[in-house]
């Protein structure tokens, strides 16, 4: 997957919404890149998942899924465990992984995004999986 925007706030000090705790949240230092599930993507499934995170201090000790669509959980929980903090008191937070498709577009070679808000927020796009023949593109 061709990543267009990845890593945009990764080791910058986490912010806190209404719905947060009022303690800071902490600071991600190394994260693996989330990816759209290819079972998902053939689909076109979509969705938001919703995960309750809570750290030891350095790396996540739990993960509990509050909502999301089946076929996109276990790649954003897969995804957390690959999160490593700066050192911080143990917490536990909400985290946000939003799966979107984009629309369709014969033989284009950019296949998603990737938007990190980290710890709080994940947006990851892609295409359908699909075949084409560029040869034939060139021809029309």
């Amino acid at each position: 997957m061709t990543l267009v925007l990845l890593l945009f706030a990764l080791g910058l000090e986490g912010t806190t919404s209404a719905a947060q705790s009022k303690e800071a949240l902490p600071t991600v230092v190394t994260a693996g890149v989330p990816f759209y599930p290819p079972l998902a993507r053939t689909a076109r499934i979509e969705g938001v998942v919703r995960l309750r995170v809570s750290t030891d201090g350095e790396r996540v000790s739990a993960i509990s899924v509050e909502s999301g669509p089946p076929m996109l959980i276990p790649a954003a929980q897969e995804n957390v465990k690959t999160w490593q903090f700066k050192d911080h008191s143990p917490t536990t937070f909400e985290a946000t992984f939003r799966y979107r498709m984009l629309p369709e577009s014969e033989c284009e070679i950019d296949s998603g995004t990737v938007l990190l808000r980290l710890p709080t927020e994940v947006e990851v796009s892609a295409k359908g999986i699909q075949t084409c023949d560029p040869s034939v593109q060139s021809k029309r």
